[in-house]
């Protein structure tokens, strides 16, 4: 059995990732600070809450700006793999950042923490303090590269996806900020090609509520659903027409229907568990952006129909800046300003060549 060196302590364990290569975890973070932790009188905070605000920025130009910030830092530091991807994160952002344009399902739990510490972290420049919030327990080292794993340590970072690329620091996603979790082909023997998954893993058997967890089966039995106790009101029901997460206890009755419309304001209105539910597609995907969806199937949400049809596809550079693709809407972010150095697009990570600011 290999040994796993934590700074001062020996803890017998399997090792995080397979073949000849030995990881060490080089050293513990503690509880990583939230925004409220930090400064109590941060909008969204209440006094002594000790980290438990809602992360409301005071306007949607505030909650934009925060969702650039944290994203792009997120991606610089820790590679633009999966859901770190800067497009891709910044709407995961928005929809934890900006109250108004998602009142319905609000960040809880482990997502809400790793919200919450991206914004101070990202606020600070550090790409350590990034670290901690992908890694929440301790950091991990690499001794070698070519492996995306996922921790085999009891209760130490078990929701984060881990890519070695060579010796030096790890990098992760935290598939907790998503209501998932980590799991890897063939956990036991190679550790390898993980990926963030819903409760089942890679063994969905029925699309249906596990206490509250929503499990979503692909073709291929791979759960792509999540935990909804992270998220809106906190439990999975099956109440409605297609099982799904309940939104926030703001939400009034409503008849049930896995059909999202749209107001003439470009607001998604879904009903999939019996409670009206709403998200500003203005503050995610640009104005005019919301697409009807007549049937959205299982775990429908509102942010489904928020699709700018003839924008984007991709993350790309302009120059030293990074020009983010948020569900087809155009976002520049200027890498110098958010303390970051010049765009490129040729960041090599195990998913293949990517886009982002690149770290200072």
């Amino acid at each position: 059995m290999r040994r796993i060196r934590v700074i001062g302590v020996a803890v017998a364990a399997v090792a995080l990732l397979a073949g000849a290569a030995c990881v060490d975890l080089f050293h513990s973070t503690g509880d990583a600070k939230s925004l409220c932790d930090v400064d109590a009188a941060a909008p969204g905070c209440a006094a002594g809450d000790g980290g438990g605000g809602q992360l409301c920025a005071p306007d949607t130009a505030t909650a934009e700006a925060w969702a650039k910030q944290a994203c792009a830092w997120l991606a610089a530091c820790e590679d633009p793999i999966g859901q770190n991807v800067t497009g891709e994160c910044m709407v995961n952002a928005i929809m934890a950042f900006n109250c108004e344009a998602n009142p319905n399902r609000r960040p809880l739990g482990a997502a809400h923490d790793f919200w919450q510490c991206m914004q101070t972290a990202s606020t600070q420049k550090s790409c350590s303090a990034v670290a901690k919030c992908v890694f929440p327990n301790q950091v991990f080292a690499c001794s070698s590269g070519g492996f995306m794993g996922c921790t085999q340590i009891p209760g130490v970072n078990v929701d984060t996806r881990t890519e070695c690329n060579g010796p030096g620091t790890a990098h992760g996603e935290n598939c907790a900020a998503y209501g998932q979790t980590c799991d890897s082909l063939d956990r036991d023997a190679s550790n390898n090609n993980a990926i963030c998954v819903g409760a089942s893993g890679r063994a969905c058997a029925q699309t249906k509520c596990n206490g509250t967890h929503l499990a979503l089966c692909d073709d291929a039995g791979v759960d792509q659903g999540y935990d909804c106790a992270l998220l809106g009101g906190g439990a999975c029901t099956s109440t409605g027409v297609v099982p799904g997460c309940k939104p926030g206890a703001d939400a009034g009755a409503c008849a049930s229907t896995a059909a999202i419309t749209c107001t003439s304001g470009g607001v998604a209105q879904g009903c999939a568990s019996g409670a009206q539910e709403t998200v500003d597609c203005n503050a995610i995907s640009g104005a005019s952006s919301c697409t009807p969806i007549a049937d959205g199937g299982p775990g429908v949400a509102p942010l489904a129909a928020c699709q700018a049809t003839a924008g984007c596809t991709g993350d790309t550079c302009s120059g030293a800046n990074l020009v983010a693709c948020v569900h087809g809407r155009i976002v520049t972010i200027d890498c110098a300003a958010a303390g970051l150095k010049p765009c490129s697009s040729t960041i090599a990570t195990l998913e293949g060549n990517r886009t982002a600011c690149t770290p200072p």
